[in-house]
């Protein structure tokens, strides 16, 4: 064995200032060497005849930080999928014999 300090680097992932944000649309622009993402949670009405869509979170990157992202979104749609849209077919359920339904009985009349 090598008395060499070992080259591995650990990465401890911290959430000290997290703040979660709800986004269902998000905005692509691309400028000269970066790629905008901006994300909204939809359409709210300002005031009437005007639509505004506000964004809350602007995210920077490069071309190269996007395509793998791409690829990690792609990745994680296709398991979504395959464990969520297509499940695996099921028995129909079994039916249980119910007794007949029988007439109620009338009463006779007297003569």
């Amino acid at each position: 064995m090598s008395n060499q300090p070992s080259n591995q680097q650990v990465l401890q992932v911290r959430y000290d200032d997290l703040k979660a944000s709800y986004a269902n649309h998000v905005l692509v622009s691309v400028g000269a060497e970066e790629v905008y993402l901006d994300f909204t949670s939809g359409i709210v009405a300002d005031r009437p005849g005007v639509s505004v869509l506000p964004i809350h979170t602007r995210i920077t990157m490069t071309p190269s930080g996007v395509v793998r992202l791409a690829q990690l979104l792609a990745q994680t749609c296709q398991n979504f999928q395959v464990v969520n849209v297509n499940p695996p077919p099921q028995e129909p359920p079994t039916q249980v014999a119910q007794p007949p339904i029988e007439a109620p009985e009338t009463k006779k009349e007297k003569k």
